[in-house]
């Protein structure tokens, strides 16, 4: 009995110290992508925000899940006719819209910066194609890629800048050529509450 009582008192001090160290915000920013191998406009600009959270775990180290609309833009060179199996294709420019779902580590050097790294999940949800949804069906559906990057806070709001690399192929159509993405990423945010 004791045993029980000793855990349910363990376990309600940390739920009570998990909601003081608990916080939702929503940001926004711009996105500065590119893919190897078949794209002209290097760091195309586009897109992303969605919902951060922030779980402490210690003073200084904090998880920080995250769901973002993520649009990744690029513009084809000729070579990628040689993909396609078609050598006149003309450069085109795709939009990529991606589900992102990173889980990163946050470090706490100082009072208001912060450090961030960790993975990430993209489900790619629409591309297109000049304006023309799905017109080619040329990309992996999912994509891992690694997060990392410097959060600034700014009493109740904040301020970011992330690089974000690729590892895999996202090339949907055969082996022998690998497009993988990098990515930068600035932005603000504001933060909810908590935090």
């Amino acid at each position: 009995m004791k045993n029980i009582l000793l855990t349910i008192g363990l376990l309600s001090t940390l739920t009570l110290n998990a909601q003081e160290k608990f916080g939702i915000g929503i940001k926004i920013g711009q996105n500065f992508s590119s893919v190897n191998s078949v794209a002209v406009d290097r760091h195309a600009a586009s897109y992303h925000g969605g919902i951060t959270a922030q779980i402490g775990l210690t003073e200084k180290i904090s998880l920080v899940p995250e769901v973002l609309l993520s649009q990744t833009k690029l513009s084809t060179n000729p070579s990628i006719g040689d993909v396609l199996g078609n050598n006149a294709l003309n450069p085109e420019t795709y939009h990529l819209n991606y589900l992102m779902v990173p889980l990163l580590i946050q470090v706490k050097p100082f009072s208001a910066l912060l450090l961030q790294a960790g993975p990430q999940y993209g489900i790619l949800i629409d591309q297109k194609k000049d304006g023309i949804e799905n017109a080619q069906l040329a990309f992996k559906q999912g994509e891992f890629s690694f997060v990392g990057g410097a959060k600034v806070n700014l009493g109740g709001f904040f301020v970011y800048g992330r690089y974000v690399v690729g590892l895999q192929n996202i090339n949907d159509l055969q082996d022998q050529a690998k497009w993988k993405t990098t990515q930068w990423q600035l932005g603000l945010g504001m933060n909810l509450f908590g935090f």
